[in-house]
């Protein structure tokens, strides 16, 4: 039978504990909180807090095996660190996510995308000069097609 602990064992048990799942609720708060997205590090996140326990059990624990309390604090600890520093961590999460993709960014509006707009009004400006020439050239009158004129409409065949 397991041995009963001493009270100020058995709340140095839980602290320890809870400080575990505090740690891992810390990591956990960077990952996203709603969607499916939200599976995986949860998942992972259930693993790593029982992964510390049983391993704090297994180690330094005077029980020496893992007890429903010692998850417990583990998870109250993890919910109540993810919950307290979600807001803030990733709020520092897509500031450097963004200051990560300012460069990209910077390159994107300021390099490409002019060049792509000048590419684009050239061949825009190539069509219509076509266009003109063709029109130009053709000494018929320029009417549009069978298929686009409607079918009572004033335009002569």
């Amino acid at each position: 039978m397991i041995p009963v602990l001493p009270p100020p064992a058995l709340g140095q048990e839980i602290a320890a504990c809870a400080v575990l799942g505090g740690c891992t609720g810390a990591v956990r708060a960077f990952f996203p909180v709603k969607s499916r997205a939200a599976i995986l590090p949860d998942v992972l996140w259930v693993g790593a807090v029982l992964t510390a326990v049983q391993s704090y059990a297994a180690g330094e624990s005077y029980a020496g095996v893992l007890r429903w309390y010692m998850a417990a604090a583990a998870f109250a600890g993890a919910g109540a660190a993810a919950f307290v520093l979600g807001v803030p961590l990733r709020a520092v999460g897509r500031a450097v996510r963004h200051a990560a993709r300012w460069p990209g960014h910077f390159v994107r509006v300021r390099l490409l995308r002019p060049a792509l707009d000048r590419h684009k009004e050239n061949r825009q400006a190539r069509k219509r000069r076509r266009n003109a020439k063709r029109t130009a050239k053709n000494p018929k009158k320029n009417l549009p097609n069978r298929q686009r004129m409607l079918y009572n409409s004033n335009v002569s065949k």
